[in-house]
């Protein structure tokens, strides 16, 4: 089974139930690490967040600033992981930044418009954006109602929103990975648990590419026209 799901104590207690069945279960996206899983496929979300933090410290001045931050859901342990990852490393960088943490809108947008617009309203100023989760498009409509100036923003998954925003100059950059590459390591974890494939021959999963509007992946461009 590939499975994307919640670090939660019934999805892990489920996940120990099918590896006791003899059926094996690689997490993919999102890793839920204690719970008997044979693999995770997928991003490494520590690289992920630290990659965020240095994009954005060399973008923006040595001074103070703020820097809004979002994930979709906290109790995925992948979102959960570059935000860790991405305050310890922004800390280390520039620690006169401001975090300022408007998550929990799910990736819907009009949740997600109104948690940005209310702490935008409390805090008067974004220099910066880390999205970790989705709803790019409802962010950068609360910040545009609200200031004037642009921000330096960087998210995640190259979907049409993303792939458009990054042509329009509203997103400076995506972190990507590729899903073909983690699915064919996932696949090879189920063949290595079966005998049919060594480990030596399992392929890792992708690494964190950081995209631009001049190195769109042909295939996801065209698909986006």
């Amino acid at each position: 089974m590939f499975l994307k799901a919640r670090d939660v104590p019934e999805i892990a207690a489920a996940i120990g139930e099918l590896q006791r069945s003899g059926i094996p279960v690689i997490t993919t996206f999102t890793d839920i690490p204690l719970s008997g899983r044979i693999a995770y496929a997928g991003l490494d979300n520590r690289v992920a967040g630290a990659t965020a933090a240095y994009l954005i410290t060399q973008w923006l001045a040595p001074q103070p600033g703020n820097v809004l931050i979002t994930m979709s859901d906290e109790r995925f342990r992948g979102e959960e992981e570059r935000e860790i990852s991405f305050r310890r490393a922004l800390r280390a960088r520039q620690p006169q930044l401001t975090l300022i943490d408007a998550s929990g809108g799910h990736g819907l947008d009009t949740l997600t418009e109104e948690r940005v617009l209310k702490v935008i309203t409390a805090h008067k100023k974004i220099d910066a954006v880390y999205s970790m989760g989705g709803g790019n498009v409802a962010i950068l409509r609360a910040i545009e109602a609200k200031q004037r100036y642009a921000v330096r923003f960087i998210g995640h998954d190259l979907d049409r929103d993303n792939v458009r925003l990054l042509r329009e100059g509203k997103i400076q950059a995506i972190l990507h990975h590729e899903l073909r590459q983690d699915m064919r390591s996932a696949c090879q974890h189920v063949m290595h648990f079966h005998r049919l494939l060594p480990a030596s021959a399992v392929s890792p999963s992708s690494s964190v590419v950081v995209v631009t509007p001049e190195n769109i992946p042909e295939h996801i461009a065209s698909r986006f026209r």
